[in-house]
């Protein structure tokens, strides 16, 4: 089964609800394969929009339900001539997938001296042909994701790594989710939380 259909099924299965919207031509071949071993990507990187409708964490705020980011989403999906990311994770909690496939999200860097990100074998500058991008929303200026969003990002980097065969005992791993600043250095601010952080969301 090629990774476009192994990922829907296993994003289906791994955020129920309702709560995955499959964007028109996320099957596209934008860029060209993945060149992960296999055939295949090797990590989620993560990234934020640096822009949302609310820095509030209360599930009740308007700009935490679904529709209230769609403008990022859309953005994200048409703003340049290929998606900016693979996905964007509203604050709702809701999964919108835009391309299964490369396309530009990591630009320059390299994991050269970075551990544990140096065994993945991603080449220096070629960040897009190995991994897959998620902007999650948030204004970017203080650790503001929602309970909704850190549940979803569990479930998203569980999906990804079951459809791109990652190991069943690393696929929440470190090595398997760099922040974009992990990739691309000073130049990237995103994410603000530390991987210790993200490390307590994974369980």
């Amino acid at each position: 089964m090629l990774f476009p259909w192994r990922l829907k099924r296993a994003l289906r299965k791994q955020i129920p609800g309702g709560k995955v919207v499959f964007m028109r031509d996320w099957k596209k071949d934008y860029t060209g394969p993945w060149l992960g071993v296999g055939g295949l990507p090797v990590a989620l990187v993560l990234h934020h929009t640096a822009g949302a409708a609310t820095e509030s964490t209360d599930p009740n705020d308007k700009g935490n339900q679904k529709g209230a980011n769609l403008g990022v989403v859309r953005f994200v999906q048409s703003h340049y001539r290929v998606p900016a990311a693979n996905f964007t994770l509203d604050r709702d909690g809701t999964v919108y997938v835009h391309a299964a496939r490369p396309i530009w999200h990591a630009g320059l860097g390299t994991f050269i001296g970075k551990t544990p990100w140096n065994a993945l074998g991603v080449r220096t500058n070629e960040g897009n042909r190995y991994m897959l991008g998620v902007e999650i929303v948030s204004k970017g200026r203080k650790k503001d994701f929602t309970q909704a969003q850190i549940k979803a990002l569990r479930g998203l980097q569980e999906a990804c790594g079951e459809a791109a065969k990652w190991p069943e005992k690393k696929r929440r791993a470190k090595v398997r989710r760099p922040r974009h600043h992990d990739w691309a250095g000073p130049r990237k601010p995103d994410i603000l939380y530390t991987q210790e952080e993200i490390d307590k969301w994974m369980v």
